[in-house]
């Protein structure tokens, strides 16, 4: 008995195709998602929460913590990613800027929306004004008009 062939027409290999795979998001943050979960996400987690590993010292840090994010700016977090931090390694010539900048959008949507100042995430670039009150001597203050 012989077997012949069949052979499919392209469209339905193409459905069959597209059928398996998920649309990429294509924004900033959809990319940054991806990248993440490539490079970061062995240590901190898929969630971002740091995951417990052997090797080491102390647990990676809690990427969703409203409070680490609000105290660093888009700069801070971008010389983090570059030049690492602590046992984070350096990851400046694995990615590129742009990458970088992608990650950062999505490491800001690891928080509920509207917790962060406005200054933290304004631009991709920008570096956040300090949370904090300028410090003020109680004897500066006095003599002020």
């Amino acid at each position: 008995m012989k077997r012949r062939a069949v052979a499919l027409p392209s469209c339905c290999l193409c459905v069959l195709v597209a059928l398996g795979c998920e649309p990429r998001d294509p924004t900033p943050a959809g990319r940054g998602a991806r990248i993440f979960q490539r490079t970061c996400a062995p240590c901190h987690g898929a969630d971002g929460r740091g995951s417990v590993r052997a090797a080491l010292i102390k647990p990676p840090r809690d990427l969703t913590n409203v409070e680490f994010q609000a105290q660093m700016s888009n700069e801070q977090l971008r010389h983090s990613i570059r030049v690492g931090r602590g046992q984070m390694p350096a990851f400046g010539g694995l990615m590129a800027d742009d990458e970088i900048a992608d990650v950062i959008a999505f490491l800001r949507t690891l928080v509920p929306p509207g917790s962060l100042p406005p200054s933290v995430v304004a631009a991709p670039g920008a570096v956040a004004a300090p949370s904090a009150a300028p410090l003020v001597s109680p004897a500066t203050a006095q003599g002020s008009p």
